[in-house]
């Protein structure tokens, strides 16, 4: 018997107890969630500087990436196109060699690499950072540990100009090494998706998805606006078969130890963040937007997993209020039972049903 089969045979013993309703209140959760962790309550709304003297930007934010920043602004210095691109690294308070390692590229390369120092703001600050000034006609995302993959820029920015597509979306290899030249096959496995993934690496914008937006900055899982927002906005899509993009896993990272910190109920303040900032990108509280949001719901439950039982209530009974507030006339086609236990603030038949899916 699997473990989904055995949850399963146990939740049809114990289904009246799983029926019973959450007796908490919304003011009661709220209370507990800002008790145990305050919520950071920044913005994805910006107003940034379109200001196009390249074909493409890089944006690469670094903190503390000495192991890899160098193979990483290498793959991009590599790249061989015949379109013009500025790389922008954000030393974001670095206290290892990453700054030393920077400006030895700077000086090598004045006229293609700008560096902006700062001190330490997030990911979502070092991105924001060089976002302020939007120096290509298109963005690209390059994370310091990961690489470019070899011909990226000159597909990706063919399949761009070609198509008029706002967002075009490369696959990518995963790994925990890469070798140079990066990815000119069998280095890892492979990803070729059908849709565009809620990463935000890996693709190329034009440079007016972010003349009103940036990452909120305080958060962890601060990608998430990027499925949630930026796909709801309007905005024209391409996926490519293409490996364009290496991402470096790094056992060590959020993902991998979230559901034992505090901050994995940020997950549950970046979805409420998410819709209440809807008509400020006139993204519609629609069917989209919904089976989304019941997604979401059930990866906050992954997130906090580990969380004592009263956190893990606090957020389903706020997820419930968010569902009625934005979004009450909707039906699921898709996650129904899901819908239902929110609805009838059935706590422990979620937890059950989140675990299985």
């Amino acid at each position: 018997m699997t473990l989904k089969q055995a949850i399963k045979t146990i939740y049809r013993h114990t289904a009246p107890w799983h029926a019973s309703r959450s007796r908490m209140t919304p003011e009661e959760a709220q209370h507990i969630l800002t008790a145990y962790t305050p919520n950071p309550s920044t913005t994805c709304v910006a107003n940034n500087i379109l200001n196009p003297q390249y074909d493409l930007q890089i944006i690469v934010p670094a903190y503390n990436a000495e192991k890899f920043v160098a193979q990483c602004l290498e793959s991009a210095l590599q790249q061989k196109t015949k379109y013009s691109y500025l790389i922008t690294v954000v030393n974001d308070g670095s206290t290892d060699r990453t700054p030393e390692i920077i400006e030895s590229y700077h000086v090598k390369f004045p006229d293609r690499i700008e560096v902006i120092n700062q001190e330490n703001r997030g990911f979502s600050g070092a991105r924001n950072a060089a976002l302020r000034i939007l120096k290509g006609r298109f963005i690209t995302l390059l994370d310091s540990d990961d690489v470019l993959g070899k011909g990226a820029v000159q597909t990706l920015l063919t399949e761009a100009y070609m198509t008029d597509a706002d967002i075009v979306q490369g696959g990518w290899i995963t790994n925990t090494e890469f070798r140079m030249p990066v990815l000119t096959g069998g280095e890892g496995t492979e990803y070729h998706p059908e849709a565009p993934s809620g990463y935000p690496w890996g693709k190329l914008y034009k440079a007016k998805v972010f003349v009103h937006f940036q990452f909120p900055e305080g958060y962890w899982f601060e990608d998430t606006p990027i499925s949630f927002i930026l796909y709801g906005a309007g905005y024209s899509s391409k996926v490519i078969p293409d490996v364009v993009y290496g991402y470096r896993l790094n056992p060590d990272g959020i993902t991998a130890k979230s559901s034992r910190s505090k901050r994995s109920v940020e997950s549950y303040y970046i979805t409420e963040l998410c819709l209440r900032e809807f008509p400020q990108f006139e993204v519609k509280y629609d069917q989209r937007a919904y089976e989304y949001f019941l997604r979401q719901c059930m990866m906050n439950y992954s997130r906090t997993r580990k969380q004592s039982k009263n956190v893990r209530e606090a957020i389903f009974v706020l997820e419930g209020e968010l569902m009625e507030k934005y979004l009450n006339d909707k039906y699921s086609k898709v996650n129904k039972a899901i819908e239902v236990v929110l609805r009838k603030k059935q706590f422990h038949k979620f937890e059950v049903l989140s675990r299985t899916r």
